[in-house]
């Protein structure tokens, strides 16, 4: 969908194909499918697409529960059934009929429609695994299970709320989302955990708006990160599953600055047709990127990557003194081909105020993975810098840091 909200399917690396349909409403589009059709609704009448032509209404006519037009805000496929939350504050949810037919009627009366009733909360999204229905409200989570007399029943509950409503990220069988309270969680309906790490905590605490978050999981190489976008506040933050680290996605500008690194969307293509395994992301300027670790630069511009650690005190507050730090490299990039050679550089600092000067380390000319430096000084608590601006290969093994320690 495009800013004026116009349908596109994409079809391959440089076609695209324009659907001649107009997205209803004023929320991000939320896509689902069934074996027949692609669905999309944004906030108002639902949308469908066959494959070829135009796209054209889900449900021309079909009205809500309260007899207002059918508007949804999310729809997912479930059991057979394409099922919404309304976009009227209710909490209530409707759902077509079972069956491969297609799905243009949405009865409201009998076993289609219920309303969430853990508390008077308003539903602001809704979304399925494989087995379940998950429908969020501002302060309460229920989860609905198939059931061959009600359509839909309630089969778990919890106190927990979802203050972004397209936060939410599938997380195989569980969600993950940023709560009511501003914290990042994940839960398969039952239970919950929190993966807001205390300093991710704090920044998201001092964000002003966050209702326009919006989230994706993008299984990339061997990474498998939650990402979350704050397009009001220019944050991309990501959580990296594998690692239970947290980090930020950047982007630099013509000076090499940073600046926030912002898509408006995120898509991977599957393994299957004439544009499968890519990993494509919609941008402001109405243009399709795609990651890729082929790519030298990001867009045109520059890549730069950075790595931070904590203030580290190797367990004690006593004074240590820095013997040697070994960084274990690729170093077999050529030399000589680009107006800098590739490098990195290594810095740091004992306290908030200034880094050290910075350490360069050459990444090409030499197979020898480890390069040391040597005698970096007291400290009681010290805190590292790793950054590379390049468009050569870099890969970091590891860092490691050998030092004394005083008796007080």
């Amino acid at each position: 969908m495009t800013e004026d909200r116009s349908l596109w399917a994409w079809e391959a690396p440089g076609s695209v194909l324009d659907l001649s349909y107009s997205l209803a409403g004023t929320g991000r589009p939320v896509f689902t499918y069934d074996s027949a059709r692609v669905v999309v609704t944004g906030g108002g009448a639902p949308a469908k697409w066959e494959g070829v032509g135009a796209a054209t209404d889900l449900a021309a006519g079909e009205i809500m529960p309260d007899g207002s037009p059918l508007a949804l805000t999310h729809i997912a496929y479930n059991s057979q059934r394409f099922i919404g939350n309304d976009n009227n504050n209710t909490g209530v949810i409707q759902w077509t009929e079972p069956g491969p037919g297609g799905h243009t009627t949405w009865p409201v009366v009998g076993p289609f429609y219920t309303e969430a009733e853990a508390a008077p909360d308003p539903v602001v999204a809704l979304y399925a695994n494989a087995n379940e229905v998950f429908t969020f409200g501002t302060e309460t989570t229920q989860v609905y299970s198939p059931d061959g007399a009600l359509g839909f029943a309630v089969s778990a509950s919890q106190q927990l709320g979802c203050s972004a409503a397209y936060s939410v990220i599938s997380d195989d069988d569980d969600f993950a989302w940023l709560d009511n309270d501003k914290r990042f969680v994940t839960s398969n309906g039952r239970s919950f955990k929190v993966i807001s790490s205390p300093g991710m905590a704090k920044d998201i605490a001092n964000l002003a708006v966050i209702s326009d978050c919006w989230g994706a999981r993008i299984k990339f190489e061997g990474w498998d990160l939650l990402v979350w976008n704050f397009p009001t506040e220019k944050r991309s933050i990501y959580f990296d599953r594998v690692t239970e680290k947290w980090g930020e996605f950047r982007s630099t500008d013509a000076n090499g600055e940073w600046i926030a690194w912002l898509p408006t969307s995120y898509f991977y293509t599957g393994t299957f047709g004439p544009a499968k395994n890519k990993h494509l992301v919609g941008l402001s300027d109405g243009t399709i990127g795609e990651i890729t670790m082929d790519a030298t630069t990001d867009m045109g511009l520059t890549l730069r990557g950075l790595s931070r650690t904590g203030f580290i005190d190797a367990g004690t507050f006593n004074r240590k003194k820095c013997e040697r730090v070994d960084f274990q490299l690729r170093r077999d990039q050529a030399v000589g081909t680009l107006p800098t050679d590739a490098r990195t550089e290594y810095r740091y600092r004992d306290t908030l105020g200034t880094w050290s000067p910075p350490d360069v380390l050459m990444l090409g000319g030499s197979y020898q993975p480890v390069v040391t430096k040597w005698a970096k000084g007291m400290f009681i608590q010290r805190q590292h810098e790793i950054s590379f601006t390049n468009a050569s290969d870099f890969v970091l093994a590891g860092a490691t840091m050998t030092l004394t320690t005083a008796e007080s």
